[in-house]
């Protein structure tokens, strides 16, 4: 029979053990249970202001290769339309991870007639086919909306006429040139649900704009931005300077850190990528002149799922050479932790029995 000393070192070994195995996130200063990664991850905006149109993102997440895809306007094969032609586009994600879940996916971008778009993550919700849609719906869908469409009134027709159905673990949000904007997301009904801007700015994070109580809401990400851009009130304080400090001010540390943030004029057809302390440091870029130099293309098979027609699909690979400030706590990193705390408890049960064993056998 054990020991009420030996009864109580069981009881307080078997509750660390359970306490410490359980795996967290760390979100900013606070510690929460591991949800799937997308419910903590990207701040999306746009704001307006007089000609001005920008739209920023924060791309939180696990992986930390991340990467430019460049793809000029050109006559591709696709499986169910034939040869056609897409636009002009750059796309922002992740790849060379060891990740089937991002690697080689489109998770934002902008194309050449300054359409914009990044995705929040949400749970998982169903999506209903559509009966009366048109369309098939087509792998690398997203990367098809940036190649088919110019202005976010297309890009809700786009929607509405293909064939999309399953599980949606995201909501999508567009702007272009004109300061319009749409969050595409999916209601309690299965049904695609259309949320425009209706005021000089639009937020997203992750929570439903249609339906705050599916996801994380509220969000203390949202209500920065969302102060941030209230207090805009002139067209040059709407900035690139301005943005920038808007998404430092949410960028996120831990397991899902901020791993890029973007920011794009979709008027001038310039993007810009931040770093260093506090955001200071802002590489600009030039889409339709980087559209127009060939000369560091190189030409694939296939590519985002369309084909190359003759010589193949022109495609230029760019890494996001980005180091922040902020150091990223791994999952390794905890569970190193948690193996430490087990290892001491595990020392101080056994000193316990070993002191009642003396006892017993002087």
């Amino acid at each position: 029979m054990f020991t009420k000393r030996q009864q109580l070192a069981l009881i307080m070994f078997t509750i660390t053990i359970l306490v410490t195995i359980q795996p967290s996130t760390i979100e900013g200063n606070s510690t929460i249970n591991i949800q799937p990664h997308v419910s903590s991850s990207c701040t999306i905006f746009t704001a307006t202001s007089g000609e001005r149109v920008l739209f920023g993102n924060n791309e939180d997440y696990k992986s930390n290769n991340a990467y430019r895809w460049y793809i000029p306007a050109q006559n591709v094969s696709t499986t169910y339309f034939g040869i056609k032609e897409i636009y002009g586009s750059v796309f922002f994600g992740f790849d060379n991870n060891d990740n089937s879940e991002t690697d080689g996916w489109e998770q934002g971008g902008m194309n050449e007639y300054g359409l914009c778009y990044d995705a929040n993550g949400l749970p998982d919700i169903q999506l209903n086919l559509n009966p009366t849609a048109h369309f098939p719906y087509t792998t690398h869908a997203l990367a098809q909306v940036l190649w088919d469409c110019k202005t976010v009134v297309e890009v809700i027709d786009w929607f509405e006429n293909h064939k999309w159905s399953g599980y949606l673990g995201a909501q999508f949000h567009y702007a272009d040139k004109t300061g319009d904007a749409v969050v595409v997301g999916v209601n309690s009904t299965g049904q695609w649900v259309f949320t425009r801007i209706n005021d000089n700015f639009m937020v997203s994070t992750n929570f439903d704009l249609n339906d705050v109580t599916h996801g994380s809401y509220p969000c203390q990400r949202y209500e920065t931005a969302t102060n941030m851009l209230r207090a805009v009130e002139y067209e040059e304080d709407l900035n690139i300077s301005y943005c920038a400090d808007l998404l430092y001010n949410v960028h996120q540390k831990g397991v899902y850190s901020t791993k890029y943030s973007n920011i794009c004029d979709p008027v001038n057809l310039e993007f810009y990528f931040n770093s260093g302390e506090d955001f200071s440091v802002q590489n600009k870029y030039n889409l339709t002149a980087i559209l127009a130099d060939k000369s560091s293309y190189v030409q694939k098979d296939s590519f985002f799922g369309v084909e190359g027609v003759e010589e193949g699909v022109l495609v230029k690979t760019e890494k996001i050479d980005i180091i922040f400030e902020t150091t990223t706590t791994t999952e390794k990193t905890e569970f190193n932790i948690s193996y430490a705390i087990c290892f001491f408890a595990l020392l101080l049960f056994v000193k316990i029995f070993s002191f009642k064993g003396k006892r017993k056998n002087p």
